[in-house]
């Protein structure tokens, strides 16, 4: 049991010290990121008004099976 907890202990203390090495290793590329592109300014067309509805207030279609 005290030889487990050993290689226990053991194994996470090389497991840290792999992650922190791996943390502070330089980076390979140093190239700087592209600059940021210009907007560009879509116009978009004006939409015709829409027709005026019809005020049909005898029937209304979204009262589906109500009395």
């Amino acid at each position: 049991m005290k030889d487990l907890k050993q290689i226990l202990a053991t194994a996470i203390a090389l497991c840290m010290l792999a992650a922190s090495a791996m943390a502070f290793e330089p980076q390979k590329n140093d190239q700087k990121p592209p600059p940021p592109k210009d907007e560009k300014k879509v116009e978009k067309p004006e939409k015709p008004p829409p027709p005026p509805r019809e005020n049909n207030s005898g029937s209304n279609d979204n009262r589906r099976g109500k009395p």
